[in-house]
């Protein structure tokens, strides 16, 4: 057992002096890390970069404050990102955790190159950009860091992130409270960024409003389709046929009584309106036949009354041939309901039997 621990820890020995070495004298911390990455993603194959960081990880989880190690690790995890994937070893969080212990170890100088390297791998981290902050803010390097501030803070502007600009600008103000203009920056910042929320709200609430009224079109259209559908499918019209006129006519008012409103209703109101006046005409005419039909027949029963009282006197003078001919010709004149009809027409059985009898 010591025998095989002992080999992983030279194992792991081989692969810190591998990734890491001490910087010249006149490079810097920044650049060395820097060249170090490099270096490891130009030698170091996918297969190898896995299992140096397998290596790495589990010597970590036993001594998780050894500062080559983590920074061997930091160094791959840069060459090669899907190490730290693989391992769910965050980059940010374990490269912060490095520069607080460098910075305890004295190596305040590697701290600051790792937050230099990390904050230009990691912009969006603000806990990479605090603490680099702070860092510079407690070296004296006020001036650099109100110009890396700036420097963010336009990249955020550009971007189309005001709001993410202003931390940065915050960031100055809490060194130098007399940068009036920084002052004003943020201020036109949360200016610009309520003009462009107000903005998205009209926007939204006109594309809204758009869907609406589109919405409320086309349901319109749709109905006003089926109505007009509605309205072609009704029982075809035939003007001189009273039937025909009531059935459309009841028709269109029942289309009318369910729908209400639509645009062709003005149309089915007019037909309506001219309907009704048709079928008051169709009416008016029909009374009037049935008026001269009624005249012609009392005209016809009173001429057949005639002739039967003619009928009757030539009874009387016993010419028979004649009245016969007059009871015949009475009942041809009157109609089935004329109250004498049945009367005649014994009286025409009994003179032609009288008449068959005489000869």
């Amino acid at each position: 057992m010591s025998a095989t621990f002992t080999e992983e820890r030279l194992l792991v020995d081989d692969v810190v002096t591998a990734l890491t070495s001490s910087p010249a004298e006149d490079e810097s911390p920044c650049g060395h890390m820097r060249e170090q990455m490099e270096r490891a993603a130009e030698e170091v194959d996918r297969r190898t970069a896995e299992a140096f960081g397998r290596a790495l990880v589990d010597s970590l989880c036993e001594d998780p404050g050894d500062v080559r190690r983590l920074e061997a690790l930091l160094i791959l995890g840069l060459a090669h990102p899907h190490v730290l994937e693989k391992y769910q070893v965050s980059l940010g969080a374990e490269g912060r955790r490095l520069c607080v212990l460098l910075e305890n170890d004295g190596q305040v100088e590697r701290a600051r190159g790792l937050l230099d390297l990390l904050s230009s791998y990691l912009p969006e981290d603000r806990g990479v950009q605090q603490d680099l902050a702070s860092m510079m803010r407690r070296a004296g390097d006020v001036d650099e860091l109100v110009e890396r501030c700036l420097q963010r803070a336009d990249e955020a502007v550009r971007e189309g992130k005001p709001m993410e600009a202003i931390p940065w600008l915050q960031e100055i103000l809490l060194h130098d409270q007399t940068r009036r203009d920084i002052a004003r920056m943020i201020r036109d910042l949360r200016y610009q960024e309520m003009a462009n929320v107000a903005r998205v709200k009209r926007r939204n609430r006109l594309a809204l409003l758009v869907i609406v009224v589109s919405t409320m079109l086309s349901a319109l259209f749709v109905r006003e389709v089926q109505i007009n559908n509605q309205y072609d499918a009704l029982p075809p019209l035939a003007l001189d046929n009273l039937s025909a006129v009531d059935a459309r006519l009841e028709s269109i008012d029942e289309l009318i009584a369910s729908n209400r409103i639509w645009f062709g209703m003005f149309d089915a109101v007019a037909e309506r309106s001219e309907l009704q006046a048709q079928k008051d005409r169709i009416s008016s005419r029909e009374a009037e036949r049935a008026r001269k039909r009624n005249d012609l027949r009392l005209k016809r029963e009173a001429m057949a009354e005639a002739l039967r009282l003619k009928a009757l006197d030539s009874v009387e003078a016993g010419e028979f041939e004649e009245s016969l001919a007059q009871f015949r010709e009475a009942l041809e004149l009157s109609s089935d309901s004329w109250s004498r009809r049945s009367r005649v027409a014994a009286n025409i059985a009994a003179i032609e039997k009288l008449l068959e009898v005489e000869k």
